[in-house]
């Protein structure tokens, strides 16, 4: 617990300490600060070294999409967003560490690019623009951790590699998993309803559900 503590506050500090973001509408800020203070400080207690973080375009509007921003405010900050996850999960393990970013768009993929190179984490932090299914399918591990964001149906095509990809002893978060509680007819939440599912079923799994409708998946076997 007290390895949670120290890792919220060190996402905090980095928060403070590295202004990536554009200015935000309250509600925005603070789901993103919960956002990204739970993945850090699940891989500080875990002690991951090797992180994996598979985005793409967000399978449902974001809280960045508020009425109060303008629409090219707000395709900034849609690019912004993975880099300034990417800095906090680099910045949260030591030095021999390393990240490796999937994102689908390549302006996202840049904005991670530079956010590393600005703040002298380029060695630590490898990023792939593309299509993530077929990223992810030509990757070689073990990973301690892996984040999940973006488009479930595609995630749900990539179940084998991920399994393939995380270490025994590692794991799996489904940062955006609330979207599996949204109606039987939107796709995205079918596609995550069938992924948790897979994941419950699968004996080299525990799951637990985490704050903010995350999912965490440990890896036992």
């Amino acid at each position: 617990m007290a390895a949670m503590s120290d890792a919220a506050g060190f996402a905090r500090e980095l928060l403070d300490a590295r202004p990536d973001l554009p200015e935000l509408p309250p509600d925005a800020r603070f789901a993103i600060e919960a956002g990204t203070r739970r993945a850090v400080a699940l891989a500080r207690a875990a002690r991951a070294s090797y992180v994996l973080c598979v985005g793409g375009e967000p399978s449902a509007p974001g809280p960045w999409r508020d009425p109060a921003l303008a629409e090219a405010d707000a395709d900034a900050l849609e690019a912004a967003l993975p880099a300034y996850r990417a800095l906090h999960l680099a910045g949260a393990f030591g030095h021999t560490g390393r990240l490796t970013a999937v994102e689908r768009a390549p302006r996202v993929a840049e904005a991670v690019r530079g956010a590393a190179e600005r703040h002298a984490l380029a060695e630590r932090v490898r990023v792939h623009a593309g299509d993530p299914v077929e990223i992810v399918r030509a990757l070689n591990g073990p990973h301690d951790f892996i984040v999940l964001h973006g488009r479930w149906r595609e995630q749900e095509r990539m179940a084998a590699d991920l399994t393939r990809l995380l270490r025994v002893g590692g794991s799996l978060l489904a940062a955006n998993a609330s979207l599996a509680a949204e109606p039987e007819g939107d796709a995205e939440a079918a596609a995550l309803r069938r992924f948790l599912a897979g994941l419950a079923a699968d004996e080299r799994y525990l799951l637990d559900a985490g704050p903010e409708g995350a999912v965490l998946a440990v890896r036992v076997r």
